[in-house]
Order: C-alpha cells, then sequence, then structure tokens
C-alpha cells in the first residue's frame, strides 16, 4: 500500500471524492454501494468509509436492521415493527454503526419501509440515546417521531455536543411534555447554536417562553408562524450575543411596549430576520431595537393592512445595510385596493438609502401609485440589485406612471439584475439609448413579469425590449385574455427578432 494512504487527510479526500460522484442532493447520501465496497476493501479503507457512510441518517430503519431479527419483523404493509427491546447482548453491531452517526436530519429516508411510532420507546427502553449515540451533534427529531406520546424523548438525546435541534409540536399537545422539553435545552444541550420548532398544527394557542438567556451559543432560532412567541423570550433573544438568523410570529396579544424595556445593544449580530406579524408597528417595535451593522435580510409579512404613513415609519427603522428585503401585506377579508391604502413614491423613499440591496419584494400593500422618477432614482441608487417586485393587490387597476423608460433605467444602472415584476403603462415606446447599449456585454434580465400593463402597438414594444433586454426567457402576464393576447404577440415577435441588426436598424 502507497505510503500516502496513510495520510488521514488524503484518505478523507479520497472518501469524500466518491461519496459525492454523482450527487444530486448535497443533503442525501446517494452513493452508499460505493462506499460500501470500499469499507470492505481493507482496514486502511474500513474506517473512514464506514464514518462517511453512516455519518448522516434519515431514518432508525437501517440501524434496527443491524439487531438480530428475532427483535424487529416487517409487516406486509411494509411498517417495521420492533417486537421487543434488545437485550444487552444484541447491541454490538448495532452500536459499531450508531458511535458513527453525527446527523439526523431531513430528508426523510426513501424506501418505502417505514419505522412504526412505537419502536422508539422499545428501542430505548434499556439503553438511553446517549449512550447509542454519544457522536450526535445535529437531531430533527420530526424524523423520528412525530407522535406526543415520544415527543418527551428528545431530552434524552440532549447532550454538550448536540449542536443543530430542530422538532416539531405533535398536534396533542401536551404543555407540560413541551416546557419540559424546553427547560431542559439550556440545562443538557449548553452549546446549542441552532434550534428549528415546527408545529403540524395550523395554529396554536400555546405560547413559547423560550429560556434563550442561558444558551449563550445560539446563532439561529426559527419558530414556526403557528407558535407564538412572548414578549419576555424575545427579550431574552435580543440580550444573545451571536444570534444571526431569527424567524419569528407576533401573534395579536404580542406586548410590543413591553420591548421598550430591553436593554442597550440588542440583537449585536443579527444578519437575517423573518416576522409574521398581526400589524407592522409590531415589527417597527422590534427591528427598531436591532443594534447589528450587518442586518443583510429582512422578510416582514402582516394582517392588518398598513397605511402608507406607518409603511414610511417602519421602512425608516431598517438601517442602511440591507442587501434584501420582502415587505408583504396577508390579504384578508376586508382588504382594500383604494384610499388610504395608496401608496406614493415618498412612502419608500427610506429605501434608496439601502445603496447594498440585491433583492426587494413590496407585494399586496394596496395600489402602488409610483412613477418613472423614483424607478429611475431607484435604479441609480441600487446598482448591486438582482431582483426586484413591486406588485399592488391584484384587483388594483390603476395605470401606473411607470413607462418603459423605467424598464430602460433599471437594464442600463442594474447590470446584474435577472427578475423583474412591475405593472407600467406601455402605450408609449421611448426612444432607445443607443449611446448606452452595449451588446456585447448583454442584460443578463431573463424573466419579466408585466402584471396587467397596458400595452399599444406590439410590434414597437418588442423591439424596444430585445434591445435593452436581449437575453429575456419568460413573460408573464397577469390580465385579462385580450391583454394576455396582446402581450403574448410581443414575446412573438421578440422572438424573432435578432439584437445585432435591430440595433443597427435603430441607429440615426
Amino acid at each position: 500500500m502507497h505510503q500516502s494512504l496513510l495520510i488521514d487527510e488524503i484518505l478523507s479526500r479520497i472518501v469524500q471524492f466518491i461519496a459525492a460522484d454523482g450527487q444530486r442532493d448535497s443533503r442525501h447520501l446517494e452513493n452508499t454501494s460505493d462506499l460500501a465496497r470500499l469499507a470492505r476493501t481493507c482496514r486502511c479503507f474500513m474506517e473512514c468509509a464506514l464514518d462517511t457512510l453512516w455519518r448522516t441518517q434519515h431514518s432508525l430503519r437501517l440501524l434496527i436492521m443491524c439487531l438480530p431479527t428475532s427483535t424487529w419483523e416487517i409487516h406486509p404493509s411494509n411498517i417495521l415493527y420492533l417486537t421487543r427491546p434488545p437485550t444487552n447482548f444484541e447491541w454490538t453491531r448495532f452500536e459499531v454503526y450508531s458511535h458513527r452517526v453525527k446527523s439526523f436530519s431531513y430528508p426523510k429516508q426513501k424506501s418505502m419501509i417505514r419505522v412504526h411510532e412505537d419502536a422508539l420507546p422499545l428501542l430505548f427502553a434499556r439503553r438511553s440515546p446517549l449512550s447509542l449515540f454519544p457522536s450526535l451533534s445535529s437531531l430533527d427529531f420530526s424524523i423520528l417521531s412525530c407522535n406526543s406520546r415520544n415527543f418527551p424523548l428528545i431530552r434524552d438525546f440532549l447532550s454538550p455536543k448536540l449542536a443543530n435541534l430542530s422538532f416539531a409540536l405533535p398536534r396533542t399537545m401536551c404543555p407540560q411534555d413541551i416546557c419540559g422539553v424546553l427547560e431542559a435545552l439550556p440545562q443538557k444541550a449548553t452549546h446549542l447554536e441552532n434550534v428549528a420548532i415546527s408545529s403540524f398544527i395550523p395554529a396554536t394557542s400555546f405560547e413559547l417562553k423560550f429560556p434563550t438567556r442561558a444558551m449563550p451559543h445560539l446563532r439561529r432560532l426559527v419558530i414556526a408562524n403557528s407558535i407564538r412567541i412572548s414578549a419576555e423570550s424575545m427579550l431574552n433573544v435580543a440580550s444573545l450575543r451571536y444570534v444571526q438568523e431569527l424567524t419569528l410570529n407576533l401573534h395579536p396579544n404580542f406586548d410590543a411596549e413591553a420591548l421598550r424595556d430591553a436593554p442597550d445593544n440588542t440583537f449585536p449580530a443579527l444578519q437575517y430576520l423573518t416576522l409574521s406579524a398581526y400589524d407592522l408597528p409590531q415589527c417597527t417595535s422590534l427591528v427598531s431595537l436591532i443594534s447589528s451593522p450587518r442586518l443583510d435580510e429582512l422578510s416582514v409579512s402582516y394582517d392588518i393592512q398598513a397605511t402608507p404613513s406607518t409603511v414610511t415609519s417602519f421602512l425608516s427603522t431598517i438601517g442602511t445595510s440591507l442587501q434584501s428585503i420582502s415587505l408583504r401585506h396577508n390579504i384578508q377579508d376586508n382588504t382594500i385596493a383604494d384610499a388610504p391604502f395608496t401608496f406614493y413614491p415618498s412612502t419608500f423613499a427610506p429605501l434608496l438609502a439601502c445603496l447594498n440591496l440585491r433583492s426587494i419584494t413590496v407585494f399586496n400593500l394596496g395600489t402602488l401609485n409610483l412613477d418613472d422618477e423614483f424607478i429611475i432614482s431607484a435604479a441609480k441608487a441600487w446598482t448591486r440589485l438582482e431582483e426586484i417586485k413591486l406588485s399592488s393587490l391584484p384587483w388594483s387597476f390603476i395605470i401606473p406612471n411607470v413607462s418603459l423608460n423605467s424598464l430602460a433605467a433599471l437594464t442600463q444602472h442594474c447590470p446584474k439584475l435577472t427578475r423583474v415584476h412591475l405593472a407600467l403603462d406601455a402605450r408609449d415606446v421611448p426612444e432607445l439609448p443607443i449611446n448606452n447599449l452595449n451588446v456585447a456585454d448583454a442584460q443578463p434580465l431573463q424573466v419579466l413579469n408585466i402584471r396587467n400593463s397596458v400595452v399599444g402597438r406590439t410590434e414597437p414594444v418588442a423591439q424596444f425590449l430585445r434591445a435593452i433586454m436581449p437575453n429575456m426567457k419568460v413573460l408573464y402576464v397577469e390580465g385579462h385574455p385580450e391583454l394576455r393576447d396582446k402581450w403574448m404577440e410581443v414575446k412573438a415577435y421578440y422572438d424573432r427578432l435578432q439584437v445585432g441588426p435591430l440595433v443597427e436598424e435603430l441607429r440615426p
């Protein structure tokens, strides 16, 4: 054997290369057969190959089937059952592989054979999960069990080595069991960095009181929209030094006034924030606490329709470091597109200070009555823009003061722009900016959604679009059939045009 194969780093690279060969999903190891063959080649390869083969599991099925066949059986319905708890002498082969497992994660095992929920209590009746999985650092408990009876077993998986934890609140909830798991987190999993909590029911009255103050290493906290979080827990999260990503739900009774008692230097490291709220002022109160100079991504959705002044107040608190912002109103029965929910350029003026913006989504706030001056100013300010989506409510029929000049400005000043979602007035076709047109350095914009934009003569519009965005692949229309047909004529004529000859033809 070559001496280089005795070097762990080289051996590990060889094994990783084989493991990744033909991989379509980095989360799911597909090339298991070659790794298994490599492990059987010689002892030199065996340990490293087996470590890679068993490092991440998506079910307990393969491990359970390492137990003696007298302990399990597969029913005709392709459900794997444990018939009895394994004895102390029957764990040997199981432990050879379970000690190598570092992660239970999605996607779930694609095999048709499914482990029955009752298998977990039997499997851990005499041996604790910690003794069987001493190397475990990442656990998504929902792939092991979604049964409320098994939910308390999460506590038995907690250890100082656990850095990533995800679980789902069961359909039948026991508040005491949930509180017991939450209270155990800072006591047993003292180095948790990522926590994600979801729910199998669309809405729950359970208010989460999260003991985050005793979790100093927490970097990511994701809580599903259907779960409420208390103001006290929010203050605990705000005081953590290393939290970089937050996903939270602010329920109607959330006490935003309590956030005024927050200490200085709150959310000092926050970079990604996603909020689902009852109303926008709740989000304003929370975002105003952020002291981090590196808030990169902000996504907000809310139920109660906000007025222009409320939106401006919110946008005035977000700072200037943002690279991505999404502001969305969740349509309700009483959502209207008329005054006072008509939004003019002044509403969004604070966003012009966000010079690093790469993506902006403003969706269903009301009626966006924007104009060329604002879009052109935005294009000059957001030179790194890659995606823009400015959308009124579907039943808003105002003809915007946004012309094809705005589209030309976006393609001219935003060289990385790939997607545009914007209603405009395409009845008048402006002169092409020939002096600024560089066909060799073609605009990468490929997807254009013009919603219910009005259009006049189709051929001049197609020529204009071909000249300013020669790589368009998709044109979406959200108008009535007659309008859609006219825009499809534009796209058909656009596809027949050639960029080079067209530019020469349009030169004076």
